[in-house]
């Protein structure tokens, strides 16, 4: 079973976790009305306590919205939306660098690609140097021998 856009259409059952604690707490509210409209109406206060009303309401808006977050619909959404975001991502990455290598300006590879060389580059000249210190001390020490 398929809807117009492609995506699986949702049978009722899949459904029942998302409304089945709703539909639980207004059957409740509808079964007490009564009692409450009597004792309403026969002057009495009402033994109901709106901290009891409140926690039911929420642990009821607690379980459907973690039926919801659960749902394969809501899943499969949350996967094609990073996947979404992640081909945009790399699709303007490419896009940038393509627009600056046309225009000739450096992007961080070619930074990095250069410092490695001149990192590498620093390291030559400092053996050399220090070849060339050895054979400065050695002539030196020759030459105090000589004198």
């Amino acid at each position: 079973m398929s809807t117009t856009n492609g995506s699986p259409a949702m049978a009722p059952d899949a459904l029942r976790p998302m409304w089945q604690p709703w539909l639980d707490f207004w059957g409740q509210m509808f079964e007490q009305r009564s009692d409450w409209v009597e004792m309403m109406l026969a002057g009495t206060p009402a033994n109901v306590d709106p901290a009891i009303l409140r926690k039911r309401w929420l642990e009821a808006l607690a379980k459907s919205l973690d039926a919801y977050l659960r749902s394969p619909p809501f899943l499969d959404g949350m996967k094609r939306n990073l996947e979404a975001m992640t081909t945009m991502k790399s699709t303007s990455e490419s896009a940038s660098r393509e627009v600056a290598r046309q225009i000739g300006l450096p992007h961080v590879e070619d930074i990095s690609g250069l410092y490695e060389r001149l990192e590498t580059g620093q390291e030559l000249l400092l053996a050399r140097l220090g070849q060339i210190e050895h054979r400065l001390t050695t002539i030196e020490g020759k030459m105090e021998k000589a004198t």
